[in-house]
């Protein structure tokens, strides 16, 4: 498949930070072919046999935002989109003097990936493993699996991009307004008693080989519904009302009038924090089912 790639016809590749590197067919139409020397997955066209063909219609950046949007819902872990041939003049512009010897397209994107990278390390501290396999694997049919749900999938994908952790909620809670364009409160109300039973898949992290013995790989949803449903039961034996605990949250984070909850690196963090695993598992399913 990869032999004789027009390469200057491809635009776009899709930085993984802390995922394995393998190749694997997105959505039948797609080979993602690994471009060693720059550490990216790059989609190369297919015929309906599963062969690369350089005439056919290289992947637009749309196709590729999206299958970078797949990849990181399916693993929790941000992606950065890289252009793989002359670099645009990067979007934000920084105040101060010139420096000629710096490009500042590449400086913008090298960024957006150290961000994505350090995103990544506050999440895990190991590497993940790739949940496709090579082809044909039911996981890789984006477009059937996420048919209708681009924009919170979209907005998930975003809201993981975050290294600040209230941010990281603003940007969940968000996907829980898109199902039915409300506050949300309804919708995790009729969803919390089914966060014990929800199929969320299975990803593993790749631990490390430590000198004098190996650690196990651990399962990452397994975990999030362990935390979740541990917070879950801690707020209802408060007699609290988690839907409007979380939505009280979100509103304490996006508005200006009373309640304020600033990011104090301490306190406000540390409460805001505990109930991102609940949160995030809430929004899973929000980009899932609608």
């Amino acid at each position: 498949m990869a032999q004789g790639i027009d390469w200057p016809s491809l635009a776009y590749g899709i930085r993984m930070p802390g995922l394995s590197i393998e190749e694997f067919e997105a959505d039948g139409k797609w080979g993602m072919q690994e471009l060693s020397p720059l550490g990216l997955l790059v989609p190369l066209p297919l015929t309906a046999e599963g062969v690369y063909e350089a005439s056919l219609t290289a992947p637009s950046l749309e196709d590729v935002l999206f299958v970078a949007d797949c990849i990181a819902f399916d693993h929790d872990s941000p992606t950065v989109v890289v252009p793989l041939q002359e670099l645009a003049t990067a979007p934000y512009e920084p105040v101060g003097h010139d420096r000629p010897w710096i490009a500042a397209n590449r400086t913008y994107r090298d960024i957006l990936d150290s961000v994505a990278e350090q995103a990544h390390e506050i999440r895990y501290t190991d590497a993940l493993r790739l949940r496709y396999g090579t082809y044909g694997d039911p996981l890789t049919r984006f477009s059937g699996r996420f048919a209708g749900r681009s924009e919170p999938l979209a907005l998930y994908a975003t809201a993981i991009r975050h290294v600040d952790l209230l941010a990281e909620y603003m940007g969940l809670y968000r996907v829980l307004e898109t199902p039915r364009r409300d506050n949300g409160l309804g919708f995790i109300t009729d969803h919390l008693d089914s966060l014990e039973r929800y199929d969320f898949g299975k990803l593993l992290t790749i631990p490390a080989f430590l000198p004098r013995h190996a650690e196990e790989p651990i399962e990452v949803f397994s975990v999030l519904r362990e935390r979740a449903l541990g917070r879950l039961e801690a707020l209802r034996t408060a007699g609290i009302d988690t839907a409007r605990h979380l939505y009280a949250i979100r509103n304490g984070l996006a508005h200006g009038k009373q309640d304020l909850i600033l990011n104090d690196f301490g306190n406000a963090v540390d409460a805001v924090a505990a109930d991102l695993p609940l949160l995030k598992l809430l929004a899973r399913i929000a980009v899932e089912q609608g």
